[in-house]
């Protein structure tokens, strides 16, 4: 269809900007603007677990609330004391070591979008730093049809609550159970 307008409106994307910081903290301002220099996309190796940024780890596909999930997961993690960063250094040798992935797999594509990432290595990633990465070869033998739903199902963040901190495994495997599958072809 046609029709005439004034003005079109696309929001086609947003610029990474916090004018909070601009003054009194330009190092977290820029910290805020450039995730990939952020450990995980979460942490400025400057400033430790002190300040975290959320949702600047945004998938290519997928979603950015479930990849904000694991980033949020991963903090309550460190802040609880159950696990810690990494040194300020293997925090910066670990964040170029992403970037270079990144950049490398998403081309000019990272250049624009700040935060790029790929979302199933993304949220594993930070599943296997939280150990609870599903137990892919355990499921295989003691519960084929929920394997069966992870390799072959819609991707769910459920299946980060088989095992290790915060699981339900009996609530996964409950969804599990009604999750479509595709064929094996």
């Amino acid at each position: 269809s046609e029709f005439e307008c004034d003005s079109i409106i696309g929001c086609t994307g947003f610029r990474n900007a916090f004018p909070f910081f601009d003054e009194a903290h330009p190092d977290l301002s820029e910290a805020a603007r450039t995730p990939r220099n952020n450990y995980k996309q979460i942490f400025n190796p400057a400033f430790g677990s002190e300040v975290a940024f959320f949702g600047f780890a945004r998938p290519a596909f997928g979603a950015i609330p479930p990849t904000t999930e694991m980033q949020a997961r991963y903090y309550a993690m460190i802040i609880n004391g159950d696990l810690q960063l990494p040194s300020r250094e293997e925090m910066e040798a670990i964040a170029m070591k992403d970037r270079l992935n990144y950049d490398g797999r998403f081309g000019y594509d990272c250049k624009r979008v700040k935060g790029l990432v790929d979302f199933q290595v993304y949220c594993d990633d930070l599943a296997q730093l939280m150990g609870c990465f599903p137990p892919m070869a355990e499921l295989f033998v003691k519960k084929p049809a929920i394997w069966w739903s992870i390799m072959f199902g819609p991707f769910t963040m459920h299946q980060y609550r088989l095992a290790g901190p915060y699981a339900n495994p009996q609530r996964a495997e409950e969804v599990y159970s009604r999750q479509p599958v595709g064929d094996f072809l």
